[in-house]
């Protein structure tokens, strides 16, 4: 697998880093795909054939772009792996002029040897933050990835220290409020006298680190670490141990978070998780009490208080070459706390259990707010199977209302989308808030969706079970419409929108028509009034009216992205519709479209709506063909079984003639040991008398034929048997008319 890298450029020089191919890198326009200009950096012959001598693939021996970075001055920083010989290089903007017109290109300022900034396989598990003009690093020092470390300028995590790193795959960072905290999953030390197991860990260091006094220069004097807790709770936890990919922070006035993907390993069941983080437990796990072994043969527990020195180690200092040195050793030595960072609300938000395929990636919408006035971050995850998921949780409170105690948290679906060819991973998400798309990245590959579908609903019902905050149902226009909630102001217009109900539910808050308009009552419907003006300025919203419904699928653009940047300085931001073309550029920079065929998009589903969504037998209504089908199959069952019961009855009439014949025979010689009972009469019988023939009916004498084993003659008994009868039954009478007048 090629390991690649998209720069994507927005407003304010700020950027997100992507995976994508090897050796050029481009700058490509929001607005269509468009390549503004590109990057061409190629590794040397001798670097290319020292590669093929170290006994790497000739896929390996190529430049894959592993770091980006804006720079003060407004040059570019950029590290790539350089055939197994990582470098960095400078470049400044210049213009050009090329046959009378301006060219915009890059011209190499500086370049140097990138040991410890980039890594040197183009498959390693490496990530990096650029902050206060300063790159710090996650990757490995040395060819065979054996010595991983977090880097910035001369600081290091201790080299082949298995308590700070072991065989880590990192897999992002974040800067926030004076720290680097980066996000990576490790064998985890705790655990080893009790096997072999993966533990997600987030690690952070002060950005005003200088490393420790004396011999310590080269040492971080505030690298800690600690486990980040995403499992299903329960007597026994379920854990998704390892972490795949973050988000950045989503910052909120009171809750900023950070959103990751979990798995459970690769030898278990396929499972993944998405679970969110509060940054002020993540502070706060690190201010707990750290963890330590006495020695190999013990287990990792709390080490005690009084054991601690002063200042307590790992906090940011002014100057850290002042701390003692027993300060820095307790550090190096103790770097794992003893406190695991909960997930928010103690669960994961989406739980998958999938044979066929894991989650890869994860984005953030953040802070979409809906009619009801409440904040809801949209998240999209990525599949290695192509797939994209749209989802939103929305927190319960059942301790008596209060909003500040959250009991059970509410998972939405809102849609599944078959974005890429399947079998295609999705390597990485990005938002584009500029043209309202969500960029998806794959190998050599890159897809633009719309953030929402609203004008893909053409009824209320539909419009309120997808459960969309970006969608709501405008009861004027009759369609389903995408909102800018920032500028609503009170006006004339009327929305309907429900992020809390079923589908079935959802119908019932839909006007009726012909009635008015009905507005059910409850806390899941939510109006919202909204002038025209505010409306024509925030969105654009197609009519219903003017196209057809048929032709409003979003279209999706795929270009290859060997080392892409995507700017928006081309896009006309004035512009009320803003449309994404086939990108365009030369015959090397396209690829195969996908068909759009294989998009497969599922509405905001729950648990009862999957369980009711099965047609009830019962009730179901069926078709005119249906109905004579059932009707043709019950009158063939009626004739059958009359033709049944006819043939029984002859049968039995003919048996029943044969048996009597055959058992109407000379009395048997034994007559004296006949059945009777002697005490109680019963069967209305007297005490005494003989009631052989109610106990076996078939025994009728016939004077006849002599019974072959008894040869006394009991004819006389046919008259004394049945003397309480209204008259005696004869011998040849029939055996069903000698039965019906015995008991009746």
């Amino acid at each position: 697998m090629n390991s690649k890298i998209i720069f994507i450029y927005f407003s304010l020089f700020s950027l997100i880093l992507l995976p994508t191919d090897r050796d050029v890198m481009y700058n490509i326009s929001l607005n269509g795909l468009r390549e503004n200009s590109r990057i061409q950096w190629f590794s040397s012959d001798a670097d290319r054939e020292l590669c093929a001598l170290k006994g790497k693939h000739e896929s390996d021996c190529h430049n894959y772009i592993r770091v980006f970075a804006h720079l003060e001055d407004g040059q570019i920083l950029l590290c790539g792996t350089n055939s197994y010989k990582p470098r960095c290089r400078h470049y400044a903007p210049t213009i050009d002029e090329i046959h009378g017109s301006s060219v915009f290109t890059y011209e190499i300022v500086r370049d140097v040897e990138a040991q410890g900034l980039c890594p040197y396989s183009p498959v390693h598990n490496s990530t990096y933050a650029f902050a206060d003009s300063q790159l710090y690093s996650a990757t490995v020092a040395d060819f065979s990835g054996g010595d991983p470390l977090i880097y910035r300028e001369n600081l290091r995590t201790e080299q082949y220290d298995l308590k700070q790193l072991n065989q880590p795959d990192f897999v992002g960072a974040v800067e926030r409020n004076g720290f680097v905290m980066f996000f990576f999953r490790e064998i985890a030390m705790e655990f080893m006298n009790f096997g072999k197991t993966v533990y997600s860990r987030v690690g952070r260091v002060c950005k005003n680190d200088r490393g420790g006094p004396y011999t310590l220069s080269k040492s971080w004097t505030s690298f800690l670490k600690a486990r980040l807790n995403c499992s299903v709770p329960g007597e026994f936890p379920f854990y998704f141990d390892e972490i795949q990919a973050v988000s950045p922070v989503m910052e909120s006035p009171t809750n900023p978070l950070i959103y990751a993907v979990f798995t459970t390993s690769v030898n278990a069941i396929s499972g993944s998780a998405v679970c969110a983080f509060n940054i002020d437990d993540i502070m706060e796990a690190f201010q707990g009490r750290f963890k330590s072994q006495k020695d190999s043969q013990s287990q990792w527990l709390p080490v005690q208080e009084e054991q601690v020195p002063e200042p307590r180690p790992g906090q940011c200092v002014d100057d850290s070459r002042t701390l003692s040195s027993i300060a820095v050793n307790f550090v190096k030595n103790h770097p794992l706390m003893e406190t695991s960072v909960p997930s928010v609300f103690g669960r994961p938000l989406l739980k998958k259990v999938n044979l066929f395929h894991r989650l890869t990636t994860i984005a953030v919408d953040p802070q979409v707010r809906g009619l009801d006035g409440e904040f809801h971050d949209v998240i999209y995850t990525g599949t290695d199977d192509g797939k994209v998921t749209k989802f939103i949780n929305i927190p319960t409170a059942t301790n008596g209302g209060n909003s500040a105690s959250f009991d059970e948290l509410k998972f939405v679906l809102i849609s599944e989308t078959q974005v890429l060819p399947i079998g295609v991973p999705v390597r990485e998400l990005v938002v584009s808030f500029k043209t309202n798309t969500l960029l998806v990245v794959s190998d050599g590959s890159l897809v633009t969706v719309p953030l929402h579908h609203c004008n893909h609903i053409v009824d209320c019902a539909n419009c309120l079970a997808l459960q969309d905050p970006n969608c709501a149902w405008d009861q004027q226009t009759h369609e389903c419409r995408s909102l800018s909630i920032a500028n609503h102001k009170f006006g004339t217009k009327m929305f309907l929108q429900s992020l809390n109900t079923s589908k079935w539910a959802a119908k019932n808050l839909c006007p009726k028509l012909g009635k008015g308009i009905v507005i059910a009552e409850g806390p899941a419907v939510s109006l919202g009034i909204v002038t025209d003006n505010a409306l024509d300025a925030s969105m654009n919203i197609p009519s219903h009216k003017d196209e057809d419904l048929g032709n409003k699928v979003a279209s999706t653009n795929i270009v290859t992205a060997p080392g892409i940047i995507l700017s928006d300085t081309a896009l006309d931001v004035n512009s009320p519709d803003i449309d994404i073309p086939t990108a365009v550029g030369g015959d090397d920079f396209l690829l195969n479209t996908f068909n759009e065929g294989n998009k497969i998009s599922l509405p905001s589903v729950d648990a009862h709506d999957l369980i009711n969504s099965v047609k009830d037998p019962l009730h179901a209504s069926a078709g005119v063909d249906e109905q004579k089908l059932q009707l043709a199959g019950k009158s063939f069952y009626w004739g059958f079984g009359a033709l049944a019961l006819a043939l029984v009855f002859i049968i039995g009439m003919v048996v029943g003639l044969h048996v009597s014949k055959r058992n109407c025979k000379p009395p048997s010689l034994h007559s004296s040991h006949r059945n009777q009972f002697n005490s109680n009469p019963q069967f209305g019988l007297k005490h005494g008398k003989d009631i052989n023939l109610l106990m076996n009916p078939n025994h009728y004498c016939q004077t006849k034929k002599p019974n072959l084993d008894l040869e006394k003659d009991r004819s006389h008994e046919c008259k004394n048997s049945t003397e309480n009868l209204e008259k005696e039954l004869p011998c040849k009478t029939s055996t069903l008319t000698k039965v019906k007048r015995t008991y009746i």
